[in-house]
């Protein structure tokens, strides 16, 4: 073919598709679940109703956690804290209050109606400047309202939860104070850990428009950031605010460019282009990581970073929606606390070996106490599970094998090689010499899940191990302990199972419900235990079936991990069953997602869930369009961002594949599986192709070079 041609073809079927409008909830209700929300990684707002006259605009920041000295107590000494929201109170009952979304100018507003007419009550939260925009539109309305701060309490939002162990001694923070300067009225909240947060204002009123600029400042020192957070204000003066709407409106056109996604299911393209709006409004790459609730808080228990699948979960879609600059959030914050990683190991281990428990503050300070001949009776679950940390790092290696960058290599290598240590210093080797881990562990999630050979840490040990060898040999397999992961590798032993499929761990039968997957990671997200593996269907098959089947448990996440492995095994029907059951019974009016309080990760797990309908990577093969559902004719992507850092676009027509593009960003060799039968393939660019007896496509091709696949 041409490469005129070519190009033309390429530039034709795969030019971005918009589909990205307003996001509609119908009813305003009174808990964030029925909000309206933006966010910059950093600032958010959401709004909602509040009283039968009132509605109320919650302001959050991410970063502000309280940080007291460590103590067992984490949870409350060093938790999130919820700020307070403005609640607007009108002289009339509220009639209707409608909320919209607007995600490619990425901004909400409430249409509240009384007997005096309509109010617009407009949120945008600026994308690069620590600025809210607060405006009351008054054009269609002729009543009156009043704007009042109202603080939360600066304690743990756990404290409100009758369940929780309670710490024995939690002195209050010091009463806040409300002030005004020069304008700006304020509300100053000091810690006793010292520094604080404030919350800043002012607004300025005209016939048709009432507008407020509120922004947010916090130090864990001194008290400077009352005056910087006042100062910042007084200067963001109209010129700079309309800087900041153009570059606003500007950041979210290029981060919606990144990728698309073109369903055919309405409801399902709603969902996952909030998904994509929720992931920006969360975290950025020069903004703290996402936690369980973003910027949006309410009364919850979970006020900290969990660490044994939340925080996995809430990362996973970000790397085929290629958004790098979002996963770097999270790559920043493990970077930035290794020193930390090392202390939360036994001492006998600190030299060379990381971990990190179930849940922390954004220091990621949390101990792990597993150690030969140490009992752990009286110590917590959390403080018993090996391998969150190494899971954790699953994420660091995607986003490696994203960038293919020598600087993250080296600093991703490592920190695998160190959190692995941590569980070859445990195994021992049983008769047959096999190797064991040799400590009790702990199962997320599962009741009395403490016992020997998790499969969920087994599961983690061996993508480790094969992650491990596999770096090394991309310098030459050079590293001195080579011989000791191929050996462990070769000789662990194998994942414990029954005849309902894998067990939770030895000698523990999965017979409880359970709506966490741990004991069934080697599935999904590892993939160590595959489809391809014609003798491993049965097992695959039996497993998921025993999980679903106990369903007393099961939660939001149960269903997206289910549908990632019928995703897996091809059943595009049966992924989109469990991603309906997810979206019918558990998502939230606004697509948020509650377990006693926010929790983040579930609908973008979904998310994830939906892009593996589409594309996966396993077992070394890239896998385009391998589980769309039937009823699913008309679909395509552009830009999805694949193993190698290779850019996939693809179109499906009247359920048949027609065309892949696939660009090199770095050079290199790519194995490809599709439908297509008889493919006519081009490059441009440099490179070649082969096919194997399968029908896999073997491309390599060089950096910047185009491969383009199509249906004869």
């Amino acid at each position: 073919m041409n490469s005129k041609i070519l190009l033309l073809l390429i530039c034709t079927m795969f030019s971005p598709m918009w589909g990205l409008g307003q996001f509609t909830v119908p009813s305003l209700g009174n808990t964030i679940y029925e909000g309206v929300f933006t966010g910059n990684g950093l600032l958010g707002t959401m709004t909602y109703r509040s009283e039968k006259s009132a509605i109320r605009v919650d302001i959050g920041r991410t970063d502000i956690y309280d940080h007291r000295p460590h103590s067992a107590d984490k949870l409350f000494d060093q938790a999130r804290m919820s700020l307070g929201h403005f609640e607007l109170s009108f002289d009339e009952p509220i009639l209707k209050a409608e909320g919209n979304m607007f995600l490619k100018e990425a901004y909400a507003e409430a249409k509240i109606t009384t007997v005096q007419g309509l109010a617009r009550i407009r949120t945008t939260t600026l994308s690069n400047d620590n600025i809210i925009l607060l405006e009351v539109l008054k054009k269609d309305f002729k009543g009156n309202y009043q704007l009042t701060w109202k603080p939360d309490e600066a304690i743990s939002p756990r404290m409100g939860f009758s369940y929780t162990q309670k710490p024995t001694n939690y002195p209050a923070n010091p009463t806040g104070n409300f002030g005004e300067y020069a304008e700006v009225k304020y509300f100053d909240q000091t810690l006793l850990a010292g520094g604080g947060y404030v919350t800043a204002y002012f607004g300025k009123t005209t016939p048709e428009v009432d507008t407020y600029l509120v922004t947010v400042g916090y130090s864990q020192q001194g008290t400077s950031y009352i005056q910087k957070a006042i100062n910042y204000l007084k200067t963001f003066n109209r010129q700079k605010l309309t800087r900041g709407l153009a570059a606003h409106r500007k950041w979210w056109t290029a981060y919606y460019s990144a990728s698309t996604l073109t369903l055919p299911d309405t409801n399902y393209q709603r969902f996952y282009d909030m998904q994509l709006y929720k992931l920006a409004c969360a975290t950025r790459s020069d903004k703290p990581a996402m936690d369980l609730q973003g910027p949006w808080t309410s009364p919850t228990p979970w006020p900290a970073y969990w660490l044994n699948l939340n925080m996995q979960l809430a990362y996973s879609p970000v790397f085929k929606a290629n958004q790098l600059g979002i996963a770097s959030s999270l790559i920043q914050m493990i970077d930035r606390n290794k020193d930390q990683l090392k202390q939360n190991v036994p001492a006998a281990y600190r030299y060379n070996s990381l971990a990190v428990g179930r849940s922390s503050g954004p220091d990621l300070w949390s101990p792990v106490l597993l150690a030969k001949n140490t009992p752990l009776e009286s110590a917590s679950d959390g403080e018993k599970e090996l391998g969150n940390l190494v899971w954790l790092l699953h994420s660091y290696h995607q986003y490696y094998r994203a960038t293919m960058s020598q600087e993250v290599y080296n600093r991703l290598f490592p920190l695998l090689k160190e959190a692995i240590n941590y569980p070859l210093h445990l195994l021992e080797k049983d008769q047959a010499g096999k190797y064991h881990i040799g400590v009790k562990t702990y199962s997320p999630e599962y009741p009395k899940g403490y016992a020997y050979d998790t499969n969920y840490d087994l599961s983690i040990l061996k993508w480790g191990l094969k992650t491990l060898l596999e770096l090394d040999e991309e310098h030459g397999a050079k590293d001195a302990l080579n011989p000791v992961w191929k050996d462990v590798l070769t000789n662990l032993r194998e994942y414990p199972q029954d005849e309902d499929g894998f067990m939770i761990a030895s000698n523990l039968p999965y017979g409880e419900s359970h709506r966490h997957y741990s004991h069934l990671m080697m599935i999904y997200p590892f993939y160590d235990v595959n489809w391809d593996q014609i003798e491993n269907r049965s097992v695959i098959e039996r497993s998921i079936a025993h999980w679903q089947s106990k369903k007393q448990w099961l939660q939001g996440y149960s269903f997206t991990g289910a549908a990632s492995m019928y995703a897996m095994m091809g059943r595009g029907d049966s992924a989109l069953a469990s991603l309906d059951m997810l979206l019918q019974k558990y998502i939230k009016a606004n697509t948020l997602y509650a377990e006693s309080g926010p929790v983040i990760e579930t609908p973008l797990a979904a998310m994830a869930s939906i892009q593996e309908l589409c594309m996966q990577y396993w077992n070394g093969v890239l896998r385009v369009f391998p589980a769309v559902p039937h009823k699913w004719k008309d679909i395509s992507f552009t830009n999805f961002l694949a193993d190698g850092g290779n850019l996939i676009s693809a179109e499906r027509t009247q359920g048949r594949t027609t065309t892949i593009q696939i660009k090199s960003q770095y050079g290199g060799k790519l194995r490809l599986k599709c439908d297509i039968t008889t493919p006519d393939i081009n490059i441009q660019g440099g490179g070649k192709f082969d096919r194997e007896q399968d029908g896999t496509i073997i491309l390599e091709l060089n950096k910047g070079a185009a491969a383009l696949i199509g249906s004869n």
